[in-house]
C-alpha cells in the first residue's frame, strides 16, 4: 500500500500534465484564455510583491525605486491582460508566429552551410519549413493559429505526463 501511495505521489505531476493535456485538446478556446487570466494574476502577484520589497528595502537600497517602478509596471501589465484577455492572446500568439517565422528562416539557411552532414542539413530544412509554415499559418490565420498551439501544448503536455508516469514507475526510489 505504501509503494502504490509513493508511485501515486511521484506520478502526480504526470497525471496533472496529460489531465492539463486532455483539457486542452477537448476545450482549446478556453485553455488559452485561462492561461493569459492565470498569467495575467501571476504579474500583478510579483508586482505587489516587489512593491512590498521595495517598501521594505526603502532605508538599505539606494536603487528602491526602480523596484517599486518595476512592481507598478507588473501591476498595470497584468490589470491590462485581465482588462483585454482576448487582445493580449492574440499578441502572444504573433509573437509566437513571428518567433516561428524567425527561427523557420535561420533553420532553412542553415541547410545551405556546406561545412555541415548532409543528414544534419536535412534535419535543418525539414525543421526550418515546419517551422516556417506554422508561423505563417500563425500570422495569416492568428485564431487558427491559437488553436494550433493550444494543440500542441496539450500534445506535448500530455507526452510528458506519460513519460513522466513511465519514468516513475521504472524508478524505485521512495518520495
Amino acid at each position: 500500500m505504501k509503494n502504490i501511495k509513493s508511485w501515486l505521489l511521484r506520478s502526480l505531476p504526470g497525471i496533472l500534465a496529460i489531465l492539463f493535456g486532455i483539457i486542452a485538446l477537448a476545450f482549446p478556446s478556453i485553455t488559452i484564455f485561462a492561461l493569459v487570466i492565470y498569467y495575467a494574476i501571476s504579474v500583478i502577484i510579483g508586482g505587489a510583491i516587489l512593491i512590498f520589497i521595495s517598501m521594505k528595502l526603502k532605508k538599505e537600497k539606494p536603487n528602491w525605486a526602480l523596484t517599486l517602478l518595476e512592481g507598478i509596471i507588473g501591476i498595470l501589465f497584468g490589470l491590462i491582460i485581465l482588462l483585454w484577455p482576448e487582445l493580449a492572446a492574440v499578441v502572444i500568439i504573433a509573437l509566437i508566429g513571428i518567433w516561428s517565422l524567425f527561427m523557420g528562416l535561420i533553420f532553412i539557411s542553415t541547410y545551405f552551410v556546406k561545412n555541415i552532414s548532409k543528414g544534419i542539413r536535412y534535419i535543418y530544412l525539414f525543421a526550418g519549413l515546419i517551422s516556417f509554415l506554422f508561423g505563417l499559418l500563425i500570422i495569416l490565420n492568428p485564431f487558427e493559429g491559437t488553436r494550433v498551439v493550444i494543440i500542441l501544448i496539450g500534445l506535448y503536455a500530455i507526452s510528458y505526463g506519460i513519460f513522466s508516469i513511465i519514468n516513475n514507475s521504472k524508478n524505485n526510489y521512495l518520495v
